[in-house]
């Protein structure tokens, strides 16, 4: 099944995931954020009052992307926003003097203001503020700052901006991916808005990485895939897109130019980008496994070569109920489901199995208790090691 975005009927290429800058024709589960933040704009341009705006949230939530759709839609399409300038600032790892001084290029270059860059660039912070406000005066263009990352900016500096913005023609709208340092949180009442972005559920993550999918890949790529991204996103990371889009990146060169996928190629190069799945190590596994009985052995030998004979992310709970089958009847065990659930439970403690949220919306609170009621399961670990891992124990018998 191919992955198509219910909103998408064209192909962009790469860029769609490859430019950080990239902004897409819609921004999905975040329409009142779009609209709120497109009319508080416009209404602020129409009262010529000037705003300083806060967007929080965990980095990759997507707050870089509704600031750059909004101003972006706001200059096409409304008359006062004819002649806008935006100038984005990226505040990690940049001292306050390269930050004036890349904002002083960056509206220099857009207004043709003629400036002799050789003549400040030993300049100290006072003589940069004072070249900084300066041409912010030539302009006459209206300016939109966009801060992001400022919690890489000192307090005491961002409040000059903040205070030199409501005394000029200048806006800023401004991101931050954590909470603020305590000694940082009377900014907060520097802003006019203040607006901090939730977390994505299971099937709106989805949707927004099938969205990049459609936008990136010409054919697009196999549905299960993209449930079993969202999923190991929601297990091992927090639900944010900006997550989803990095591993399309890193599966782009097989992706796009293999028309045969290896499933276990893309699962291994998946495991690679969760930190989480590599706390519960091989050695940390073999050694709970080892102090298993031999049903459950048995079971993990059936359960990894389900995986490398199939080319699946998935097993249904009615597929192991049957490697629980076959595992018990070559012993000449009895069936029993309260055992069959007990080894499924502490196959979901030690991290070799994790149900899917592709399916549980219709699970009430009490039912999602039970890992039975689920009907997709994956595994986050690559069916090779679990492979290996049995082995080694059978050969100690």
């Amino acid at each position: 099944m191919i992955g198509k975005s219910k909103s998408m009927n064209f192909c962009i290429g790469p860029k769609a995931i490859f430019d950080p800058n990239y902004v897409p024709p819609e921004i999905l589960h975040r329409k009142k954020e779009e609209v709120n933040l497109y009319s508080i704009l416009k209404d602020s341009v129409s009262d010529e009052f000037n705003l300083n705006v806060l967007y929080q949230g965990i980095q990759g939530i997507g707050k870089k992307v509704i600031i750059n759709k909004v101003i972006q839609d706001l200059i096409k399409t409304e008359e006062d926003f004819i002649g806008f300038i935006k100038i984005p600032i990226d505040c990690k790892e940049k001292s306050i003097n390269e930050i004036v001084f890349s904002i002083i290029t960056d509206i220099s270059s857009f207004t043709n203001i003629k400036v002799d860059y050789l003549q400040f660039l030993n300049c100290n912070l006072s003589e940069l503020w004072n070249i900084f406000k300066l041409i912010c005066n030539k302009t006459r263009n209206n300016l939109i700052l966009v801060f992001n990352n400022i919690e890489h900016l000192k307090p005491e500096y961002y409040k000059k901006f903040l205070q030199y913005g409501k005394e000029s023609k200048i806006s800023s709208i401004s991101t931050v991916n954590k909470v603020l340092k305590p000694e940082t949180l009377d900014l907060i009442n520097k802003f006019d808005l203040k607006k901090k972005l939730s977390y994505y559920n299971y099937h709106e993550l989805l949707d927004i990485i099938e969205q990049r999918v459609a936008l990136t890949f010409i054919n697009g790529i196999d549905k299960e895939l993209i449930e079993f991204i969202s999923d190991l996103i929601f297990e091992h990371y927090v639900p944010v897109p900006g997550k989803g889009v990095e591993i399309l990146r890193e599966l782009y060169p097989i992706l796009a130019h293999q028309n045969v996928i290896n499933n276990l190629e893309i699962i291994e190069i998946l495991q690679n980008q969760f930190d989480s799945i590599h706390l519960s190590d091989e050695f940390a596994m073999l050694t709970y496994i080892s102090e298993e009985d031999i049903l459950t052995l048995i079971f993990l030998d059936n359960l990894a070569n389900f995986f490398l004979k199939r080319p699946n992310y998935y097993i249904t709970i009615d597929e192991l109920k049957e490697l629980y089958y076959i595992s018990c009847e070559s012993l000449e065990y009895n069936k029993r489901m309260d055992e069959f659930y007990e080894l499924i439970k502490a196959l979901h403690s030690i991290g070799v199995l994790s149900f899917s949220k592709r399916s549980d919306q219709t699970l009430l609170k009490s039912d999602q208790k039970n890992l039975l009621n689920y009907k997709f399961y994956f595994m986050a670990i690559n069916p090779k090691q679990l492979k290996a891992i049995a082995d080694a124990i059978f050969n100690k018998f």
